[in-house]
């Protein structure tokens, strides 16, 4: 389908503007390495019209969300620009800590579980994941306000539903320092590669953790400072805004199964459909010759949020 053109009140310079557009495209082509559609035929401004609707498709070819605008600059000068996206969706990206917990308390599985925990020690130490122990945290003031609604429970009735609750809660608060404590180590990070190397799968959840680890660290390699919250915090935003902040939707829990779990998503799902919007990553870029777009822009976020996603599996599938 070719692009529809409505002329508005003012059509900028035919020469400045399809010098701007072009020298601007050819930067973009230059970095994504795919042809350019012959326009010289067609008159101006449909031959910016069909070139830019060509180059949109091409790069909705790379499998990313990324919108491509024309824009002018304040000094008149028309340039091209993407705006990149990672869609999270409604998904709570909550990583369970007890299950490998559990998992290290095994003889049989300790070099698995061992493996997992390299894997925890990049997603808090480089990727920057929060700790729900950790009183700065979203996690950590909704299991604090968990714990005063369960102790009005226990004086107002003797329920067996309570009880087990609090036993949850008290064993996420233990067990889940124990395993800050694990995680802080940085001993975990520095041998992440040698357990790698050196681990040999013998049934389908090892081999499962085993390719976990691996795409953890090739990510860590590809991109050894690179914080999960890297492209979250890049639009300004009103302190009352009514927004999902990323930092809430991307954490270290304690379980994700249990009834104080269902009860925290419960909380959580309530506050975040009250909100209007989500905290997403997003990039812009500019193509001209001061800027230095790349093309493997949001490339760290279309790999680590599928990693966490296989993580979670794994995790909530422990033999």
């Amino acid at each position: 389908m070719l692009p529809l053109y409505e002329q508005g009140e003012e059509i900028p310079n035919c020469e400045e503007s399809e010098k701007g557009f072009f020298d601007s495209l050819n930067i973009l082509t230059g970095l994504y390495g795919f042809e350019q559609i012959e326009v010289e035929c067609q008159p101006y401004p449909y031959n910016i019209l069909l070139a830019h609707q060509y180059a949109q498709r091409q790069l909705k070819k790379s499998g990313q969300d990324i919108e491509l605008t024309i824009m002018q600059e304040d000094d008149g000068i028309i340039k091209l620009a993407t705006n990149h996206s990672y869609n999270t969706g409604t998904t709570l990206y909550y990583i369970p800590v007890l299950p490998l917990y559990r998992l290290l308390q095994d003889k049989k599985q300790k070099r698995i579980a061992e493996l997992l925990l390299s894997v925890f020690g990049y997603l808090y130490h480089i990727a920057g994941i929060p700790y729900y122990r950790e009183n700065h945290t979203y996690l950590f003031y909704q299991y604090e306000c968990m714990e005063e609604w369960m102790i009005d429970d226990l004086e107002s009735c003797d329920s067996d539903d309570a009880n087990n609750e609090f036993l949850e809660f008290n064993e996420a608060n233990h067990y889940g320092d124990i395993m800050l404590r694990k995680i802080y180590n940085p001993y975990h990070l520095n041998v992440f590669k040698k357990r790698i190397d050196t681990y040999k799968p013998k049934s389908s959840f090892s081999r499962d953790c085993l390719s976990v680890a691996q795409k953890a660290f090739t990510l860590l390699t590809d991109y050894p400072d690179a914080s999960i919250f890297r492209n979250t915090l890049n639009q300004e935003r009103e302190e009352y805004d009514s927004i999902i902040r990323a930092e809430q939707y991307i954490s270290f829990i304690a379980d994700s199964d249990g009834m104080l779990y269902e009860n925290i998503a419960r909380v959580v799902n309530d506050e975040f459909n009250e909100c209007g919007e989500i905290e997403e990553p997003t990039l812009q870029q500019i193509y001209d010759s001061e800027s230095r777009p790349s093309k493997d822009s949001l490339d760290f976020e279309y790999r680590i949020f599928p990693l966490i996603n296989e993580l979670c599996t794994l995790l909530n599938h422990v033999p």
